[in-house]
């Protein structure tokens, strides 16, 4: 079976958490890294154990050795970043959001079936196995129907006007960058809202501080998700049924444990496959696609994506949230 070996672009926090995973998935190492501050990329090569490292993308892009790049860099970069590897036909896997709007989501899209390139959405949540248990008891009618999905995501954060969370040019903002774990969910289940009404309040970069909204079917079904930079939330999510509910606890998006709870019956709590690292679940899932030679992932595919960031788009665009691509 076929070894796969990785590239990162933009060896920052998360990139690290991504090389330790790369041995726990198997089947993949990491080969090279790139960025623009030649320090870091020697650092980060030295310490993640990668062969090689590059101070230009491009030379990474283009390292015949690399068959996938994981980009880790700002929000406001991936699609310049991931379209400069689909080019050099690379498999790509692009941490969350995809891209600042769903206009850029398109551009990559068309940038993988073009060279016929792998591209996926490092939206590492959906491949949990807490959130695979999620699926199977739905699936098994322990819920009946589901009506309603709540969750929220929030912690303090200084305001930094030159920082990643707070700079409008390197996609900053409390929804593109936490509130998007609990709107995944919500879109998991019940799909894409025939409405949505947002609020929420802006700092002073003009950049989402807070932000809440309600999404709605035209059946009846209802999602409520709020993230926010301002305070710690309890970080929890509900899933509401006819027959029944599902409790995640906190932190809901990256748990193993989860509970259960039906009329006349006694809560049950369900433990599943404890997380060492967590990214590791993705990694295996785009070894899976690569071994059936697909450009997307079945699991979380381009639509997933796309459908995700249109919905982002329409909240952002009810607070008066503006990217300066836009």
């Amino acid at each position: 079976m076929k070894n796969y070996r990785w590239g990162i672009i933009g060896p920052g926090k998360i990139a690290a958490k991504f090389a330790v995973a790369l041995p726990l998935a198997g089947r993949a190492s990491l080969g090279a890294v790139a960025s623009r501050d030649e320090d870091r990329a020697k650092e980060f090569a030295g310490k993640s154990g990668a062969a090689r490292y590059y101070t230009r993308y491009e030379e990474l892009a283009a390292d015949p050795d690399i068959d996938a790049v994981y980009i880790a860099t700002p929000h406001g970069f991936h699609a310049e970043h991931a379209i400069l590897c689909l080019q050099h036909g690379k498999a790509v896997l692009c941490e969350k959001p995809m891209a600042l709007s769903a206009r850029q989501v398109e551009k990559m899209i068309a940038a993988a079936r073009d060279n016929k390139a792998f591209l996926m959405e490092a939206m590492w949540t959906r491949f949990l196995p807490v959130i695979e248990k999620v699926l199977e008891l739905i699936r098994d009618g322990r819920l009946g129907t589901v009506k309603q999905v709540r969750g929220d995501f929030g912690f303090y954060a200084s305001f930094n006007p030159a920082g990643r969370l707070y700079d409008l040019r390197l996609g900053g903002g409390s929804l593109l960058d936490i509130g998007i774990y609990p709107l995944f969910l919500c879109l998991l289940l019940l799909g894409e809202p025939d409405s949505i009404h947002a609020a929420g309040h802006l700092s002073p970069t003009g950049s989402d501080e807070t932000c809440q909204a309600i999404l709605s079917y035209r059946d009846g079904r209802s999602a409520l998700i709020s993230s926010t930079l301002a305070c710690q939330t309890a970080i929890t999510a509900e899933i509401n049924g006819t027959e029944g509910m599902i409790q995640l606890p906190t932190p809901w998006y990256k748990n193993d444990k989860l509970t259960l709870v039906r009329p006349g019956e006694e809560p049950q709590l369900i433990s599943v496959e404890p997380m060492v690292n967590g990214f590791e679940y993705q990694i295996r899932e785009v070894t899976a696609c690569l071994d059936k030679g697909l450009l997307e992932s079945p699991l979380h595919s381009h639509t997933d994506s796309l459908r995700l960031s249109r919905t982002m788009d329409v909240i952002r665009g009810q607070l008066g949230v503006k990217y300066p691509e836009e």
